[in-house]
């Protein structure tokens, strides 16, 4: 459970990480230059330790070409291009959404149903993250009253189902009998390439970085939390929570963005996240009780 929380702190740092290094670069060729060279890292580590095979079985082509599209290409292109115009705490209170989207897709792709203490574990997560969107401070209200929904932030909910999405493509290939650190590896190289040929396509061969060192700065940030730490961390806790309940700790994500805010621009923490703090906190325990009990009752 410990591990799940330190999870979603990094997790929220890359927001503010990210909203950083678009500053000083095009979002493709951003999130291109990043995966490709945290997919070279990753495969590079398997050929020295040689921890997974590189060898991809002909038929699972396909899957991991679907995989690199929906689990980097399409949901980074998306987020990023949206952060030019969305704060990073919006951002993560949008990104707090997965847990509702993973569960319809679970029961779309496999059926799957919540019993009723896992959706009131979700409603009470769910209901954590009022306080924090009425005091969000960025534009989540409007002065009619209405909650303001923009083109940016629709490119963020349409992110936020690729990567939920691609969560599954991803433990089917781990079914399959690859390891995460593989995955991982090749999806990051292949969506990056992708990333990097629809810069050229936008941009044309136009300098897409005005700022090399504060680019690489936040860039390397990004890859060794985001790509080395966040991913792998996620896959390793994949072998033994449901996607799921990996999703819905996602409500912790706000939270801990509201704190990485304080630290940087000194803004206080009101007491609308210490009120979503707790909520988030008694949903997941909520959640994770049914979890415990799943488990009793496979073993």
């Amino acid at each position: 459970m410990i591990l799940i929380v330190v999870l979603y702190a990094i997790l929220a740092s890359t927001f503010v990480f990210a909203k950083y290094a678009v500053q000083f670069a095009t979002p493709t060729f951003l999130i291109g230059f990043r995966m490709v060279v945290a997919g070279i890292m990753l495969l590079s580590f398997c050929l020295i330790k040689g921890r997974g095979r590189l060898h991809i079985n002909p038929d699972d082509f396909w899957l991991f070409f679907k995989t690199a599209l929906f689990h980097i290409y399409l949901a980074f292109t998306l987020e990023f291009w949206a952060l030019q115009y969305v704060g990073a705490l919006k951002t993560t209170m949008i990104f707090s959404i997965t847990p509702f989207v993973a569960a319809i897709l679970a029961y779309i792709l496999y059926g799957e149903r919540l019993n009723r203490a896992k959706k009131l574990g979700i409603l009470v997560g769910a209901t954590g993250l009022i306080p924090v969107l009425l005091s969000s401070g960025e534009g989540a209200i409007s002065q009619s009253g209405w909650l303001a929904i923009g083109l940016p932030d629709i490119a963020l909910l349409c992110a936020v189902v690729s990567g939920a999405y691609a969560w599954f493509l991803v433990k089917q290939l781990m079914e399959k009998g690859y390891s995460f650190v593989v995955i991982n590896g090749m999806s990051m190289l292949g969506g990056g390439i992708l990333s990097l040929l629809s810069s050229i396509l936008v941009s044309g061969f136009v300098m897409p970085v005005t700022n090399w060192p504060a680019f690489l700065w936040w860039v390397s940030l990004l890859i060794i939390s985001a790509n080395i730490i966040v991913y792998n961390l996620y896959g390793s806790l994949l072998r033994r929570y449901s996607i799921t309940f990996l999703t819905f700790a996602g409500f912790l994500c706000p939270s801990f963005g509201a704190m990485y805010e304080w630290l940087l621009t000194g803004k206080a923490i009101s007491w609308h996240y210490l009120v979503s703090l707790v909520f988030v906190m008694a949903g997941l325990y909520i959640f994770y009780r049914q979890e415990l009990v799943k488990d009793r009752s496979i073993n």
